[in-house]
């Protein structure tokens, strides 16, 4: 079984997350990604982040319907902070013998090494991302190069991730401005019907 995983706050998710989950999705031929939001990232401040039923509820009007595509509350059911490395732990417990598929953004990608017990990671997964721009393709292989050693067992998407940010959208959403180009329909009613962001 070949299994994705494609984590982040999701703080609100957006259409570059579901574009980006649907391009690896096909380019990854995966038979199941699973999306899982981030309940405590042990890397960043939690301070503007909506609760976990906000985001999970967001995130299955955003991906319903979408075949092959699954919702994972797996790190909210856990007190402490959220390491990747455990939540793979946790995964494989279902999926003992999935060849799982990590995806992350170019920025986290080139600073893996600085991730929680990373070469334990990098035994389970294969790493994925996508390059914004042209030129940081090459930084993105040379990084891997020197992470993976003659191994180099990742993927680099062929395709560009859509330019979207969660925190465009929010400060859009303090200033009152409209998103609903940004966001799919269902998860903009959303949104305003709970005044998610505006304080």
């Amino acid at each position: 079984m070949r299994l994705g995983i494609f984590g982040g706050a999701f703080n609100p998710v957006h259409n570059g997350h579901i574009n980006l989950a649907k391009s690896y999705l096909n380019s990854l031929n995966l038979d199941k990604l699973l999306i899982i939001p981030t309940a405590n990232p042990p890397h960043r401040d939690a301070t503007g982040l909506a609760d976990s039923k906000s985001r999970l509820d967001m995130l299955s009007l955003a991906f319903d319907g979408v075949d092959k595509i699954e919702v994972s509350d797996i790190e909210f059911k856990r007190k402490e902070k959220s390491y990747t490395y455990e939540t793979i732990k946790e995964i494989r417990k279902t999926y003992a013998d999935a060849e799982i598929f990590l995806i992350i953004g170019a920025d986290q990608f080139l600073s893996f090494d600085k991730w929680y017990r990373y070469e334990d990671l990098l035994k389970e997964v294969v790493l994925c991302t996508a390059a914004r721009e042209e030129n940081m393709r090459d930084a993105i292989k040379a990084y891997a190069k020197v992470l993976l050693g003659d191994k180099c067992n990742y993927f680099l998407a062929d395709f560009r991730p859509v330019i979207v940010s969660s925190s465009q959208i929010r400060e859009k959403l303090k200033a009152y401005e409209n998103i609903s180009q940004l966001v799919p329909e269902k998860v903009y009613e959303y949104i305003k019907d709970k005044e998610l962001y505006i304080v």
